[in-house]
């Protein structure tokens, strides 16, 4: 860059000589003209030159600070400090900072994908010898003519296969809601059909099942949805699922007709969700004194937020007695998906 800049400055003097000195100097008719050219000339170098170091030197400057702070192990701290003399190198501070947040961003998705990874492994002790098993005894159920037993063998295995593998790929909405219904059949068995299951989409929004979203974003809350609001109902619970999409997001709120939340419960819970370094170890109050609590809500909003950035994410609303809403907010993407994914098993408030 400086010897761009001494490039400039000699060609910026030679054709000032010229066309003040040389050419006027030729065309003069006369020695007093030539004289006045002369003076002319000279006057016009001087204030060229003079403006030339007032353009140049802030360049030279910025630059010659820039090398300086370069040179340093550590130049954030001068940095900062230029910044509050130079619109400049406050400018340079700007776009540290921000390139900084997001590869701090990425860094962290990372490691929390590197984490979940080596929790998974140490979790799927040989799964697909479950998946045989479960296969066998499927396949011995529809021997003896026991097709609900087999109905309910292949959603189990189906849905443990579906959780357990190729966590830290994005999955299409359309596969998530048929791990969500392999899941309720399972649980309506279970409960003896005590609930039910509702999807709702309008027609234009149909385009969205081929959406991308992080895998296991929506089971762990349906789980919330059946410990802790339709479980100790005696039947007529419901859980629905709303999918609204905009120009830019894909809103999924998960609905239920449960007990609801008291409104203190609720106050901490979306704390612990935004903020879960305020409330460590207050899981017990939050969720109750029910087991696994405190972990699937925060876990899935950190994830979504660590793929996409604070503007996405998790939010409960909530009522006594009527039932509670759980909003996940996720950039619209028809395609593939930025940043890696990261899984997380758990399963409540």
């Amino acid at each position: 860059m400086k010897r761009k800049q001494q490039l400039l400055v000699i060609f910026l003097i030679l054709q000032t000589v010229f066309f003040c000195f040389l050419l006027p100097f030729v065309l003069a008719p006369g020695r007093r003209e030539r004289i006045g050219v002369i003076v002319t000339g000279c006057l016009s170098l001087v204030c060229m030159i003079f403006t030339l170091y007032f353009l140049l030197r802030p360049v030279s400057v910025f630059f010659k600070e820039l090398r300086v702070l370069s040179e340093l192990p550590d130049p954030y701290p001068a940095l900062k400090e230029a910044s509050e003399h130079s619109e400049e190198m406050e400018l340079v501070e700007r776009l540290v900072n921000a390139h900084s947040k997001e590869q701090l961003r990425r860094d962290s998705a990372e490691l929390f994908d590197k984490q979940t990874a080596l929790m998974a492994l140490q979790s799927q002790i040989n799964p697909h010898f479950l998946y045989n098993t479960l296969d066998s005894i499927r396949g011995r159920a529809l021997i003896e003519g026991n097709d609900e037993i087999a109905r309910m063998l292949e959603a189990l295995a189906a849905f443990f296969r579906y959780s357990i593998s190729g966590r830290e790929k994005p999955v299409t909405l359309r596969d998530e809601l048929a791990n969500i219904k392999n899941y309720m059949m399972i649980q309506q068995y279970r409960f003896n059909d005590r609930f039910s299951l509702e999807i709702v989409i309008d027609e234009e929004d149909e385009a969205a099942y081929d959406y991308q979203i992080p895998r296991l974003i929506i089971q762990p809350v349906v789980e919330n949805a059946v410990f802790h609001g339709l479980e100790e109902m005696a039947g007529g619970g419901k859980i629905v699922i709303e999918i609204i999409l905009t120009d830019e997001n894909l809103i999924l709120i998960i609905s239920d007709n449960g007990k609801g939340i008291a409104p203190d419960t609720l106050k901490r819970l979306n704390e612990r969700i935004h903020h879960p370094e305020r409330l460590s170890g207050e899981e017990e109050s939050i969720s109750g004194g029910h087991r696994n609590t405190g972990i699937a809500l925060p876990n899935i909003h950190r994830r979504i937020q660590l793929l996409y950035g604070d503007a996405y994410g998790v939010q409960v609303y909530s009522t006594p007695g009527q039932g509670t809403d759980v909003e996940i907010t996720v950039p619209a993407l028809s395609g593939g998906m930025e940043g890696k994914g990261e899984e997380r098993d758990s399963s409540d408030k």
